[in-house]
């Protein structure tokens, strides 16, 4: 499988890692984690009116240290409404349409709507018990208020897994070479079911996380480590439709077209006549995941859910259900080690086969899979 390959930052690599005082006579090291700098700037953000026509937004981050992350917020604030306005199932996380990250060489996020961000900020659980859908930093009116039809909602665009050891951070310091963002905006028919009496203004803020590069010697005198250790892992997060298509009444194998690198987690979202809520009122009543030859999973739909909520503290939304690998650390989702990670680089396929009820659905039906993995470049 192609992948993007990572900007190496314009320094040299250290020695290798040894503790200070090691016993192996190396000279003490300062390790990259210890030596490195947390950062947060503003980017210039977008301000659009909400339509009827789709907008393609792509815009260039400018280089500096090791990416981390952009986090995101959307905010439309509606004023003067007399409707009383109701949101589709997706929204308002879907306002955001196909949202990228890439550089010449390929994309590092490829969603095509704010919603699978979401899904892949709610699996991630890094340092928290809920993504921020549940802060009062987040909004989202219904009703006939005034203000109805105005939400707030954040995202992070997510390049490193977690920042205990900053696996899949990537250097952005190359001028040559620009890691790009797309944030594309949908139609306001895609975010309303019933829409505010004037469509208000959409709002796009990002905020820049990046690491720094360490000087090689440090403020003492000890060499530091200049690149984190793995440097050149990327992480990837990508969606594929499901060839086959969610039938009533059958068992279906549905295949993974994303195998190839090491999968952290799979997050499917199943829809029938077009909604999760409808998958969800008529489950699929037995899954199986296999891996190759081996059978990893056989459960229930409602078995799934149990074990999501032990891992993660809440209730995923509707018609979703995660295969995560992020548990092997403690008994919550979160602070991975990687002992559980999916290693698919020797795979011919790898497939999950559904049984689904006579009545799930006639039309609309879908498996929409979302892929998080990682695969080893050697930095240049």
């Amino acid at each position: 499988m192609p992948a993007a390959t990572a900007t190496p930052p314009v320094m040299m690599q250290g020695p290798a890692v040894t503790g200070p005082g090691a016993s192996n006579g190396k000279a003490p090291i300062i390790p990259f984690r210890r030596a490195t700098v947390e950062r947060s700037t503003i980017l210039p953000g977008e301000s659009q009116a909400l339509g009827a026509a789709y907008s393609s937004i792509e815009r260039t981050v400018e280089g500096t240290g090791f990416l981390y992350s952009i986090r995101l917020q959307i905010q439309a604030i509606a004023t003067g409404n007399a409707a009383t306005v109701a949101f589709n199932e997706d929204a308002p996380w879907n306002a955001l349409g196909l949202i990228t990250l890439r550089d010449p060489n390929g994309e590092l996020i490829n969603v095509p709507n704010g919603f699978y961000l979401y899904l892949a900020n709610l699996a991630q659980k890094n340092y928290a018990n809920r993504w921020l859908d549940q802060s009062t930093q987040s909004l989202i009116t219904t009703g006939s208020s005034g203000s109805g039809g105005s939400f707030t909602q954040f995202f992070d665009v997510l390049v490193g897994t977690n920042r205990r050891d900053l696996t899949g951070i990537v250097g952005n310091q190359d001028r040559a070479v620009k890691y790009t963002l797309r944030t594309d905006i949908n139609p306001s028919t895609l975010i309303y079911s019933t829409p505010p009496t004037t469509l208000p203004t959409m709002v796009i803020n990002k905020w820049l996380e990046t690491y720094s590069v360490p000087l090689p010697i440090g403020p003492n005198g000890v060499q530091q480590q200049v690149l984190p250790d793995g440097y050149g892992t990327l992480h990837f997060t990508t969606v594929t439709t499901s060839d086959a298509t969610p039938l009533g009444g059958s068992t279906v194998n549905h295949y993974l077209r994303r195998i190839g690198n090491t999968i952290r987690f799979i997050i499917l979202v199943f829809r029938a006549n077009g909604l999760r809520a409808t998958a969800e009122a008529n489950a699929p009543t037995l899954i199986t995941f296999k891996v190759g030859d081996d059978t990893v999973f056989t459960e229930t739909y409602a078995s799934r859910k149990t074990k999501m909520y032990e891992r993660y503290g809440f209730d995923w939304p509707n018609g979703v259900l995660i295969y995560d690998t992020l548990h092997d650390f403690s008994s919550d989702a979160g602070f991975e080690l990687g002992d559980d990670y999916y290693h698919t680089q020797a795979l011919v396929n790898a497939q999950f086969q559904i049984t689904y009820p006579a009545g799930y659905g006639s039309t609309a039906n879908s498996l929409v899979i979302l892929t998080d993995d990682l695969v080893y470049n050697p930095p240049s």
